[in-house]
């Protein structure tokens, strides 16, 4: 009888420890008050992280990380980052607000110039070789570096070819654009989020990059990120051998890694 009692308290105690490991709460929007969808948190130098939902709120479990920090971040808002040992024994919700941070936006220039369109990127369209997200992991995140012909290079439309599509209704994806150093992704240089929704049966994925005004100077690396829950087991891409490899990561605080040896088929339409 002792021994059931004990073994129910320790059972108990492990409950509630694992409990006070885990934080919920809301990501606001610090002038409006209203939630904000789709922010990325996540463990800083960890592949520990999630995405707020559309309505803002969010579930994370931080066990084994109380040394670390988390940062709460979003394209267009001031980042926050707390230790993590502040965070373990809050009581109730964390509840967050992002203040809205204005970016600076690329200035058109008039010129003489006589433009040039071309296709930049991987075109493959086949349906043998693929990559993707092959489950319904939140701020997952792959891409691939592209090389431009002449400086400055306005990007017109993204696009990507589905080989593999089993989600059994839709899928919010976020297009995220990232400078280029030492061979790696460095800093995201769009000014707003662009979102794009792949429901079930889609071949492509197409997006119109005009309205926001993104212009390069360099190489750089374009991806697609998972960030909304979605029943089914993924979205894959046509791929190929002998292209640039894949760069992934697994939350928007992980490292970046380059996986495998074939490139996933995204390209744009660029006016140089």
């Amino acid at each position: 009888m002792k021994t059931s009692f004990l073994a129910f308290l320790i059972t108990l105690l492990f409950l509630n420890f694992a409990q006070g490991q885990t934080i919920t709460g809301q990501v606001k929007d610090a002038k409006t008050g209203e939630g904000l969808p789709f922010v990325n948190i996540g463990i800083i130098g960890r592949a520990v992280g999630t995405v707020s939902s559309d309505a803002g709120s969010y579930r994370i479990n931080l066990s084994n990380h109380v040394a670390d920090s988390l940062k709460f971040s979003m394209i267009g808002y001031r980042s926050q980052v707390f230790a993590v040992k502040e965070l373990v024994n809050q009581q109730g919700a964390l509840n967050i607000s992002l203040a809205p941070e204005i970016k600076q936006l690329n200035e058109v220039k008039v010129t003489n110039r006589k433009w040039k369109t071309a296709i930049l990127g991987n075109t493959t369209k086949s349906q043998g070789t693929t990559a993707g997200f092959d489950n319904n992991a939140l701020g997952h995140e792959i891409g691939a570096i592209i090389k431009i012909k002449r400086s400055p290079t306005w990007l017109k439309q993204f696009n990507a070819s589905i080989v593999e599509n089993v989600i059994t209704d839709s899928v919010k994806m976020r297009l995220n654009i990232y400078s280029v150093k030492d061979g790696m992704p460095d800093q995201n240089i769009l000014n707003q989020n662009i979102f794009v929704t792949v429901h079930k049966g889609d071949k492509a994925i197409n997006i119109n990059l005009e309205p926001y005004n993104v212009m390069v100077e360099d190489k750089f690396f374009i991806s697609l990120e998972w960030i909304q829950s979605a029943r089914g087991h993924g979205i894959m891409f046509s791929a190929s051998l002998l292209s640039s490899a894949i760069i992934a990561r697994e939350t928007s605080q992980a490292a970046w890694e380059k996986v495998g040896i074939a490139g996933v088929g995204f390209n744009v339409l660029a006016e140089y």
